[in-house]
C-alpha cells in the first residue's frame, strides 16, 4: 500500500472514532473521564431501548383497534372504509419509524460503548448513518398534528455531513440537538400516544358487552380473582350469564382491565420523558465537565419499563 492511500486509510479511521469522542474526549472542554462516559452511553442504551418498546407496545394497541373495529363494524353493519383502515396503518407504520429511530440510536449508544475496540469504528459510522437517515424518514402521526421535519429541521443532512468533517465541537454540538429534538418531539405527542392505548379500551369494552349479552362467551371467570381470595367456588362458572345486573358488573371488570393498560402506558410516557430530559441535560453538564446526575434518568427508566412490563402481563393474562 503507498504512504498516500495509507494516510487516507488512517485519516478515514479517525473520522468514523470522531463519535466516539465525544463522549470520551469532549472537544469543548478536556474532560477525559472514560468511565463518567460509558455510564452516560450506558444510560441512553437503556432510554432508547424503553423508548423502542414502548412504541412497539403502542403499534400493538393500533393493531387491535384495526381488528375490533372491523368485528364491531361488522355486526352493526356501519361502513369501516378504506380511508380509515389506511389511516390505521399509517399509523402503525408511524409508529414502527420511531421505534427504530429508538433502536438506532441505541446502536449508536452501543457502539460508544465499545471505545477500547478497533473495530467499534465501524460501528459508530454505521449507527450514525443510520439514525441520520431514520430521522430523515420520520413520517408525521397524524393524530398528533405535529411534523417531525419542522422540529429535527436539517439535522439529519448536518449529521451526515459531519462525519466528513474533523469538528469535534460541531459535532458535540449536532449529538446534544438530536436528543434535544427527539424530547420535544415526545413530549409534543404524548397526547397522541396516550390517546392510542385509551381507544383500545373503548374498543374492547364495547366487544367484551356484544360477546357476554350473545352468551358467546363464559364470562364468570373474570370473577374468578376475587372469589379465590375467599377461597370460594364459582357456581355455573361453565354457563353463559343472562342477568342483566352480572352482565353489567362482568363489563365493568372487563373495561377496568383495559383502561388500566391506558393509564400503565400513560406513566410510561411520562418515565420516558423524564429519562430524555435528564439525558440531555447529563450531556450537557459532561461537556461542561460538570459531574453527572443519572439518577433521575434512571428512576424514569425504571418507571417507564415497570408500566411496560405489567402491561404484558396484562395483555398475558387469562382469567386470572
Amino acid at each position: 500500500m503507498s504512504k498516500l492511500a495509507d494516510s487516507k486509510v488512517r485519516l478515514s479511521r479517525v473520522i468514523t472514532l470522531l463519535l466516539v469522542l465525544l463522549l470520551v474526549v469532549p472537544g469543548l472542554s478536556g474532560c477525559n473521564n472514560k468511565a463518567e462516559g460509558l455510564k452516560l452511553a450506558e444510560t441512553g442504551v437503556a432510554t432508547a431501548e424503553t423508548m423502542a418498546s414502548y412504541y412497539d407496545s403502542l403499534a400493538r394497541d393500533t393493531l387491535d383497534i384495526w381488528e375490533w373495529e372491523a368485528f364491531l363494524s361488522a355486526i352493526r353493519g356501519t361502513s369501516f372504509d378504506d380511508r380509515e383502515q389506511q389511516r390505521l396503518q399509517d399509523q402503525i407504520d408511524a409508529l414502527n419509524k420511531r421505534s427504530r429511530l429508538a433502536n438506532r440510536l441505541r446502536s449508536t449508544y452501543s457502539a460508544l460503548k465499545e471505545l477500547s475496540s478497533y473495530n467499534a469504528s465501524g460501528e459508530v459510522k454505521s449507527a450514525a448513518e443510520n439514525l441520520s437517515n431514520t430521522i430523515l424518514g420520520l413520517p408525521p402521526l397524524k393524530a398528533s398534528g405535529v411534523d417531525p421535519s419542522t422540529i429535527f429541521g436539517k439535522l439529519a443532512g448536518d449529521l451526515a455531513a459531519w462525519k466528513q468533517s474533523k469538528d469535534l465541537r460541531k459535532g458535540s454540538v449536532l449529538i446534544l440537538q438530536t436528543l434535544e429534538r427527539l424530547t420535544v418531539l415526545f413530549d409534543r405527542e404524548t397526547e397522541a400516544y396516550k390517546s392510542i392505548p385509551e381507544e383500545r379500551a373503548n374498543k374492547i369494552e364495547n366487544v367484551v358487552d356484544y360477546v357476554i349479552r350473545n352468551k358467546m362467551v363464559l364470562s364468570l371467570p373474570l370473577l374468578q380473582k376475587v372469589v379465590d381470595a375467599v377461597g370460594l367456588k364459582l357456581v355455573g362458572a361453565d354457563k353463559p350469564v343472562d342477568k342483566e345486573e352480572t352482565i353489567l358488573g362482568l363489563v365493568a371488570i372487563a373495561r377496568v382491565r383495559a383502561h388500566r393498560v391506558g393509564l400503565l402506558s400513560a406513566g410510561a410516557a411520562v418515565g420516558i420523558h423524564q429519562a430524555l430530559e435528564q439525558l440531555v441535560e447529563n450531556h450537557r453538564e459532561f461537556n461542561a465537565s460538570k459531574g453527572l446526575s443519572l439518577d433521575s434518568a434512571l428512576a424514569g427508566i425504571e418507571k417507564a419499563q415497570s408500566y411496560l412490563d405489567e402491561i404484558n402481563k396484562l395483555r398475558s393474562e387469562k382469567g386470572k
